[in-house]
């Protein structure tokens, strides 16, 4: 908190507004988050009268808590490195506003319309159609290609990975619904709340059931969808107070050496194998960092060595920091920034001994510009909590009832539940940020499928499967729109 402290006590009143503001609008969607994603998590406790909803939102905000507070950070970096990097390494303020506040905007728009009207859509699917949509526009306004607008290979890889995981958890929740029925027959459990003629509550073994892998995925949840939120604060963090975020002054000594002999050593890589670079280079297999026209020298394809040796030069005697000076921070993150970007090409092109090394190297380089502020964390975590308190009722009545032709059953709704949680989990492995919402009603839908007197509701699914398609272009459109105007209005 020293650090925060000191950019507020040393930043005008106007830098101060629009600091408040974005923090305000981005806590603001991860609250709606909350309404969407983490209601998922508490609905078959809710629904299926295990415990209270009061209950259940308290254990599901200290399991979210929990989720946020050990999920790591390579979520919320993904989620930084949709963006085009020459947004990402520019210091222009007003440029970083226009974006944040385009994108936020637009996400929470679409949010908040789908929970009013109970859908239960993906907050990821919404966060990254609005930042391919501000990339698009701020490329196309400064005459980039379409190709080079967005890092479409970041696109790719966290769009496989939203298709793939409903298809994962419709498929397991579907193996394992007819495994259930064949293993655990008790009748008991696959009564739910609406055909109960006394308790209207499950037996003690399903309620646990249902309990334990509710707050499981209430914990996934929180440890993906947590460093979303995290991800769109530090951008807001970069983009207004460059001076105090671009690295993470907290790090100590051991931390800074270490990452000084990183850069030394790719330097040293580079020139050891200087002929097959520049050789990968001229048949441009590596490329510039930025595809832009109007490139920066600090991510130049042929000023690579001179980049990663200035990081190396810039953190030599360094102890803190808060010994460089502010120019200083902010020209080591763009290299480390650009260093990154163009040895993970390398990586790719080299023998797998030479890509082991430098995927090594390339680890702790970046620890000096990719962290979280343990307050951040702590306040992502507090607004998906709270939003999960005063806005889950539609979103429960949706997932159980309006899924399937009949309402959900306890063990419906236990193995629905561990499917999500596992496959939530394992994608964190991959830094891959999916969705809450897709991979629960998925789940549901694959349990109410695998019933010979079940199904699913067609209306329902269509509606979902729609909302799903059109997030991404909607949202898209939304924020290119709004960073537009915006743009024009900032000048």
């Amino acid at each position: 908190m020293s650090v925060l402290w000191d950019a507020l006590s040393n930043i005008d009143a106007i830098t101060l507004g629009l600091l408040l503001l974005s923090l305000g609008i981005a806590l603001f969607y991860e609250m709606i988050n909350g309404f969407h994603d983490t209601a998922n998590a508490v609905s078959m406790i809710i629904y299926t009268n295990s415990l209270t909803p009061g209950q259940s939102v308290l254990m599901a905000g200290i399991m979210n808590f929990i989720g946020v507070m050990l999920g790591g950070i390579g979520v919320a970096y993904t989620i930084v490195h949709l963006l085009p990097l020459d947004i990402i390494v520019s210091s222009n303020q007003s440029a970083t506003l226009v974006m944040i506040y385009s994108l936020l905007i637009s996400a929470v728009i679409w949010n908040f319309g789908t929970w009013y009207f109970g859908i239960p859509v993906s907050s990821s699917h919404s966060l990254i159609g609005s930042l391919i949509g501000v990339s698009i526009a701020f490329s196309m306004m400064h005459g980039f290609e379409f190709s080079q607008s967005v890092n479409w290979s970041a696109v790719y890889k966290v769009l496989t990975a939203l298709a793939l995981s409903p298809l994962i958890g419709f498929g397991f929740a579907y193996l394992m619904m007819k495994a259930a029925r064949k293993f655990f027959p008790n009748p008991k459990f696959y009564k739910s709340p609406e055909n109960e003629t006394k308790r209207k509550r499950p037996n003690f073994w399903m309620r646990m059931g249902i309990i334990a892998t509710g707050a499981g995925v209430s914990f996934a949840h929180g440890s993906n969808d947590g460093q979303k939120g995290m991800g769109l604060v530090m951008i807001i963090l970069i983009g207004i107070l460059p001076t105090y975020y671009a690295l993470d002054m907290s790090s100590h000594e051991y931390k800074i050496k270490q990452t000084q002999d990183s850069a030394a050593k790719l330097a040293n890589f580079y020139a050891e194998n200087n002929t097959t670079l520049n050789q990968l280079v001229s048949d441009k297999h590596l490329t510039s960092a930025l595809k832009i026209k109007n490139t920066i020298t600090e991510c130049d394809v042929n000023q690579v060595h001179q980049t990663t040796t200035l990081i190396a030069d810039k953190f030599s005697g360094v102890k803190s920091y808060s010994e460089l000076s502010p120019q200083d921070r902010w020209s080591v993150h763009t290299a480390i920034l650009c260093t990154d970007n163009f040895f993970s090409q390398v990586e790719k092109a080299v023998d797998k001994d030479k890509s082991d090394y430098v995927a090594t190297q390339r680890k702790t380089l970046v620890n000096a510009s990719e962290y979280i502020p343990y307050w951040v964390i702590v306040a992502v975590a507090l607004a998906i909590s709270i939003g999960t308190m005063i806005g889950y009722k539609r979103i429960v009545h949706t997932i159980g009832e309006k899924i399937g032709t009949q309402p959900i059953s306890y063990m419906q709704g236990t193995i629905s539940q561990a499917i999500a949680m596992i496959t939530i989990l394992l994608s964190n492995f991959t830094h891959a940020p999916v969705s809450t919402t897709h991979i629960v009603s998925s789940s549901v839908a694959g349990s109410m499928a695998a019933e010979p007197d079940g199904g699913v509701q067609k209306g329902m699914i269509k509606t979902i499967l729609l909302s799903w398609v059109f997030t991404l272009p909607i949202t898209a459109a939304i924020s290119a729109a709004i960073y537009y105007c915006l743009s024009f209005i900032a000048k």
